[in-house]
């Protein structure tokens, strides 16, 4: 079975700079930035050149893994996911 990567990047949702992850491309949760980390030349060079999202977008996006069972903090995907260990709390 091939297993799968969570993966993140940083991103723009409703116009501030988060930790975006994602499982298979499909963003899953954030994390806010402090000011100091979204003014980083590297981060926002990131969140410019990744999509940007809005917390609708999240929603739609965690509702779809929801019924599909396959929400990485709300059931157990240990199994194949190949780096489940970084998945957030």
């Amino acid at each position: 079975m091939k297993k799968i990567r969570i993966t993140y990047d940083y991103n723009y949702l409703d116009g501030k700079i988060v930790q975006m992850w994602k499982i298979m491309g499909i963003p899953f949760t954030f994390e806010e930035l402090p000011q100091a980390m979204q003014d980083l030349e590297e981060i926002r060079l990131d969140a410019d050149t990744s999509p940007g999202y809005t917390m609708e977008d999240i929603y739609k996006y965690s509702d779809y893994l929801i019924a599909e069972e396959c929400h990485p903090v709300l059931f157990d995907v240990h199994e194949w996911v190949e780096n489940y260990e970084e998945i957030p709390d």
